[in-house]
């Protein structure tokens, strides 16, 4: 039985009939056309995630099992909702990192793992998750963020549980978004997440 009852957001929207739901939050085009959509990407991790935890009777919820871009406030309200009614939850935001444009998208890579600065829980688990992130990609370790000006995330600040929210590479730059383009890739990062829930499932929080 679990300890915890896991909350999974993958951030933005999906695809519906060939439209992406969610402006930005996209690769460059590469040169053979492709363009690795955020939303998309968070999607197949956390479809990857939600069987790790299935399979491992792992007590999970899909906050977003839905293509549209739901709003952060539905999110955290039915987060919230959920806490209150089952206790002990933890919610995982699952996002790829963004910056710049043009001439400057290649300058930042890497992954990094946000906490609110106040959250003794969410430290622990950011801590975890990027220690298992690392492990299992060959991203540039950004680190844990916990600062107020930049780990200050509409999903940090209004959940009431421990919560972390996952950057899990750069779209913006072409080596990090050539490499979430690829299925292994995809799949070693639930494995990360779902590691870092085995870990919190076996020594709590």
């Amino acid at each position: 039985m679990s300890r915890y009852t896991w909350l999974l957001d993958p951030g933005h929207g999906g695809i519906i009939d060939g439209v992406y739901q969610t402006a930005g939050k996209r690769s460059p085009i590469f040169p053979d056309g492709s363009v690795l959509y955020e939303g998309d990407f968070n999607r197949s991790v956390v479809k990857h995630l939600l069987k790790f935890c299935r399979s491992g009777n792992t007590e999970v919820v899909d906050l977003v099992d839905s293509l549209e871009d739901i709003s952060l406030r539905k999110r955290v309200a039915e987060a919230n909702k959920i806490h209150r009614e089952k206790g002990n939850c933890i919610y995982l935001s699952i996002h790829a990192n963004g910056f710049g444009s043009g001439r400057d998208f290649n300058k930042a890579k890497g992954i990094c793992t946000f906490h609110h600065h106040k959250s003794s829980g969410g430290k622990t688990l950011a801590e975890s998750l990027q220690k298992h992130l690392c492990n299992l990609t060959s991203f540039r370790d950004r680190g844990v963020v916990s600062n107020e000006a930049w780990a200050n995330f509409y999903v940090l600040r209004k959940t009431n549980m421990p919560a972390v929210l996952s950057e899990n590479g750069f779209m913006t730059n072409c080596e990090d978004a050539r490499a979430l383009m690829d299925p292994a890739v995809q799949r070693n990062i639930a494995l990360a997440h779902y590691n870092m829930i085995r870990e919190i499932e076996r020594n709590g929080l």
